[in-house]
C-alpha cells in the first residue's frame, strides 16, 4: 500500500511539472450564444514574480452562426497600484471567404489567440482584466465561450 501511495504521488508530481506552466486560466460560458454589450467578463489574478515573462491568450469559442470575420474587444486592465488602462483588441476568427481559423468540426470553433507575448508584470499584486465586446450589435450572436490563459513565456528553440 505504501508503494502504491508513493508511486501515485510521484505520478502527480511528474504530470504537474510537465505542460505549459499556466499562471491563470478561466473560461466563461455565454448564455444562449448571445453576448450582451453590457455584459463585462472579469478576470482577476495575482502576480508574485515580477521577473518572469508571460504570454497572454484569449480563448474564444464560437458557433458558425457568428456573422463576422473578426471580434473587437475592449480590455480594461487595472493594475495593483489602482491605475487603469483601456485598450481595444481585434481578434480575427475567419478569413474573408468564411473559412474559420479555429479548431473544431461541425458548428463549434475554438480559437486560442495570442493577445500579448513576453509580457513582464512590473508590480506585485492583484491584476484585473475586464473584457467587453466592442461590436455594434447589442446582443452579439454566436459567441459561446470567452476566456483568458496566462502562461509562462517559452522561447522558441531554433535548430
Amino acid at each position: 500500500m505504501k508503494k502504491f501511495f508513493f508511486y501515485s504521488i510521484l505520478l502527480v508530481i511528474l504530470f504537474s511539472s510537465c505542460g505549459r506552466n499556466i499562471l491563470f486560466e478561466k473560461v466563461d460560458h455565454i448564455s444562449d450564444e448571445k453576448w450582451a454589450s453590457d455584459h463585462i467578463l472579469k478576470y482577476q489574478f495575482k502576480i508574485v514574480d515580477t521577473t518572469q515573462f508571460y504570454d497572454i491568450f484569449i480563448n474564444v469559442r464560437n458557433s458558425t452562426d457568428y456573422p463576422y470575420q473578426n471580434l473587437y474587444l475592449f480590455l480594461i486592465n487595472k493594475f495593483p497600484s489602482g491605475v487603469t488602462v483601456t485598450d481595444t483588441i481585434e481578434a480575427l476568427l475567419c478569413d474573408p471567404f468564411g473559412n474559420w481559423y479555429g479548431k473544431g468540426s461541425g458548428r463549434i470553433k475554438d480559437h486560442r489567440l495570442l493577445m500579448r507575448q513576453k509580457v513582464r508584470f512590473q508590480q506585485k499584486g492583484v491584476y484585473n482584466f475586464s473584457f467587453q465586446h466592442a461590436m455594434r450589435d447589442e446582443d452579439l450572436i454566436g459567441i459561446t465561450e470567452f476566456g483568458i490563459t496566462i502562461q509562462e513565456h517559452k522561447p522558441i528553440k531554433k535548430d
